[in-house]
């Protein structure tokens, strides 16, 4: 059986038919799409901690969907392997591959050992935190770091005031909190 009749069998297990996805060859497995939520909050926290003069993107090419869409983006140079996000910094260079459970492919190491031969910097990345360690190690200042993030919220936490539970009302003797729909018909408390 082929891989792209397995991927079409998920589709349809999981109602792609009626979202018109039925003709399509590959699926987004589950873990394609925790890397891609990784990916999300990666680029969240790279916007907000990154300093302004510095450059990230998403490099998003994904797989060809199609034999003729893979045989188009070989012949324009696109290479297999190449890593989720690249990170600029004055004259540094960081290429993060995001990873949910899963290791690198061999395409994705053989892009790894080339950019760091070259003298740029590669990392994995399964959480936010790896991203935030391979910046400090690759020598990009951070405007705000976990630690840092996390100091913030307990200071914040030690200066509200602590919350005051509701005082439970006082409930009539033999009255258990609830009712049911018929109870509060005979009541004359639901008159649809």
């Amino acid at each position: 059986m082929a891989r792209g009749d397995n991927c079409r069998r998920y589709i349809l297990r999981n109602g792609g038919d009626r979202l018109g996805w039925s003709s399509m060859t590959a699926a987004r497995p589950p873990n394609t799409q925790r890397e891609w939520s990784l990916q999300r909050s990666i680029v969240v926290y790279l916007s907000k901690a990154l300093p302004p003069t510095s450059y990230f993107t998403s490099i998003d090419i994904g797989s060809a969907g199609s034999a003729q869409a893979g045989q188009l983006r070989k012949a324009r140079g696109v290479k297999p392997g190449i890593a989720d996000i690249m990170v600029i910094w004055s004259g540094t260079v960081l290429f993060l591959e995001i990873k949910a459970g899963t290791q690198p492919s061999e395409a994705q190491k053989l892009f790894r050992d080339q950019v760091t031969a070259n003298g740029c910097w590669w990392a994995l990345a399964r959480c936010p935190e790896d991203v935030e360690q391979a910046c400090i190690l690759a020598g990009i200042p951070l405007r705000a770091t976990f630690g840092q993030i996390h100091a913030r919220i307990a200071e914040q936490n030690e200066r509200l005031p602590a919350k005051r539970k509701r005082a439970a009302r006082p409930r009539k003797a033999g009255q258990s909190g609830s009712l049911s729909v018929a109870q509060a018909r005979r009541m004359g408390l639901w008159n649809p």
